[in-house]
């Protein structure tokens, strides 16, 4: 064929010349032939190109009616009437009909009739502007269709720049308004507990500024939402406590993590209330942080109930302070009148007893003592305690402390003041019987006493010495000792156990636990 299109042409050429071949030379026919051959590879390779550019062009044309037919989104062209004259086959999908019995058909009908006046308006704007439009709108449901779908349309002008059709785009969104919906209720679920919860709430961006308050807490301030919104809020606090406020939040908002602070803001009738608030930082279910939620309880109330209770402690304590001062001067007032009594006794066992009345008075001054200067009313720390308490038995009795020398090894504990008294007056007892009882005169020696706390509550008091020892039942049951039988009736108090170790020295165990304290009525 193209060998005869060829002949056919050179022919013309030759006609066209009004040569006669056969009387031109052999040289110019040649150079003729040689022409007419390259012309024909030139038109041979020309329609080479041309067979390959068809194939491109059906590959090209065959894939656009794929994506055309199963892109995503249904496409349809209809004329300026609303009616269908092409669709892709999702379009039957989404119409729930097939693509042939759409063609010709009127699009209308499909809207669900609620949705008529949007699509009618849609139509209409496409129409009149030419421009890109865009609504939604439910399809029937008679269809048996997805019930809501996304339109984009877009007009189609001929040359004369006419609108003759429009195209537009239709796109399944039923989930995406479910999930819509779903957000709605649960926005509205969540304002409707914020506005009823008896607690203040708000809420941050990024920013760090405030997006959101509940009801109660413009009712509490009395202000609106413009005037709270953002960092509005601020306004209201307390300037005393406005910095370290705003530092904790900010601090807390930097890094991440909640926080928790007391600050006095400003209530509807002026006043200032208490309010304790708890941020915690909020996240998207991504992980990405989204900002802050806090909820503020008002302490008010508690505020002024701990003033007057803090008060209150505060008039107890100088109270029992008093109390205990008066009791101290009123023991060593008695002490004296002991001392002047005992002064116009010549029996000397008389006088030893009154020296060892006003021992144990001052034993039990020395403790009112100690509580008077103590910082906690309710218990002692009985280091120091003891140590003073042994100080003072040892000079009483006139000890040279180069002679016969006081060992403590009391831990750092307190107990409270029932069992401290009677754990100091076993201690006056026992130390003061070492002194009387376990040395020779001018004959040196160790007294050591011991204090630990046990497990599980308990105590152990120990009080040893180096001296010429005790019998164990003259110790612990001797009728003619005041001493020892006080010993055993405080040992009693405490509901604990003492043992007896004797020879060479003496050592008392006493092993006790605190005591109950019951309110006296």
């Amino acid at each position: 064929m193209v060998r005869a299109k060829i002949l056919r042409q050179a022919e013309a050429r030759l006609r066209a010349t009004k040569r006669n071949v056969a009387a031109m030379p052999v040289k110019d026919v040649q150079q003729l032939v040689h022409e007419l051959q390259v012309h024909q590879i030139e038109l041979e390779m020309q329609n080479e190109e041309l067979r390959r550019s068809q194939v491109e062009l059906e590959a090209a044309r065959d894939s656009y009616v794929d994506l055309y037919d199963f892109s995503p989104a249904g496409h349809f062209t209809l004329d300026t009437r609303g009616t269908i004259v092409e669709a892709n086959l999702r379009a039957g999908t989404l119409l729930g009909i097939n693509r042939k019995e759409l063609i010709g058909r009127p699009f209308a009908p499909f809207i669900a009739w609620d949705d008529q006046g949007t699509f009618r308006r849609h139509s209409q704007d496409v129409l009149k502007t030419g421009t890109r439009q865009i609504c939604e709108v439910r399809l029937r449901e008679e269809t048996g269709a997805p019930r809501w779908v996304y339109f984009e349309s877009l007009a189609v002008h001929d040359k004369l720049g006419r609108i003759t059709h429009w195209r537009t785009a239709l796109l399944n969104i039923t989930e995406r308004k479910r999930a819509e919906e779903v957000m709605r209720e649960s926005e509205q679920r969540f304002h409707t507990m914020a506005d009823t919860a008896p607690v203040l709430i708000w809420m941050s961006g990024l920013d760090k500024l405030c997006t959101y308050f509940n009801q109660v807490w413009f009712t509490y301030t009395g202000r609106t939402k413009e005037q709270d919104l953002g960092s509005g809020w601020a306004d209201g606090v307390h300037p005393e406590d406005f910095d370290r406020c705003l530092k904790t939040y900010t601090e807390a908002f930097d890094r991440r993590e909640p926080f928790q602070m007391e600050y006095r803001l400003r209530k509807a009738d002026g006043q200032y209330g208490w309010l304790l608030d708890h941020g915690v930082p909020r996240f998207l279910p991504n992980g990405e942080f989204a900002g802050y939620i806090g909820s503020c309880i008002e302490l008010t109330e508690g505020k002024d109930l701990e003033d007057r209770l803090r008060k209150a402690v505060k008039e107890k304590e100088s109270l029992l302070r008093e109390v205990h001062h008066r009791v101290k001067n009123n023991l060593q007032m008695i002490s004296s009148l002991l001392n002047l009594q005992a002064a116009s006794i010549k029996d000397p066992q008389v006088v030893q007893l009154f020296r060892e009345c006003q021992t144990r008075i001052t034993s039990i001054a020395l403790l009112h003592e100690t509580l008077h200067r103590s910082n906690d009313l309710s218990c002692i720390r009985m280091s120091n305690y003891l140590h003073t308490l042994a100080g003072h038995v040892s000079r009483s009795y006139g000890v040279d402390p180069k002679a016969i020398i006081l060992d403590l090894l009391v831990e750092d504990l307190t107990l409270d003041t029932d069992t401290a008294m009677t754990c100091g007056m076993i201690v006056e007892e026992l130390l003061s019987n070492a002194l009387k009882h376990a040395f020779a005169v001018g004959k040196e020696g160790r007294i050591q006493i011991e204090l630990q706390a046990q497990h599980a509550g308990a105590y152990l008091l120990q009080v040893r010495d180096d001296g010429v020892g005790i019998s164990k039942d003259v110790g612990q049951r001797n009728p003619g000792s005041l001493g020892l039988e006080l010993v055993n009736l405080l040992v009693e108090k405490l509901e604990g156990a003492i043992e007896l170790h004797s020879g060479p020295g003496t050592e008392w165990r006493i092993a006790f636990h605190q005591l109950h304290y019951q309110e006296r009525m």
